[in-house]
């Protein structure tokens, strides 16, 4: 997966969760997530009906409209959605 951001800079806030070995890490950042349409692409994969579902590169990616989720194969999660 490339290094690309899924947050585009402006107004609002976004909350992002990382679970790592047990542990949670919380914080809030300025931006708002890019459009499903916009990650499909950057991933080089199909949306369907607003939701994408796809592994990329090892890492399960689903996203539906304010909110994604990535899973890699470590077991590492990282949640990014409207706070």
């Amino acid at each position: 997966m490339k290094e690309e951001s899924f947050i585009r800079e402006g107004k609002g806030r976004l909350k992002v969760v990382i679970e790592s070995e047990g542990e949670t890490l919380e914080t809030t950042v300025k931006g708002s997530l890019k459009s499903v349409k916009e990650i499909a692409e950057m991933l080089g994969v199909e949306a369907k009906e607003g939701r994408l579902e796809a592994t990329v590169d090892g890492v399960r990616v689903r996203m539906e409209r304010g909110k994604l989720e990535m899973e890699f194969e470590n077991g590492d999660r990282m949640r990014i959605e409207k706070a």
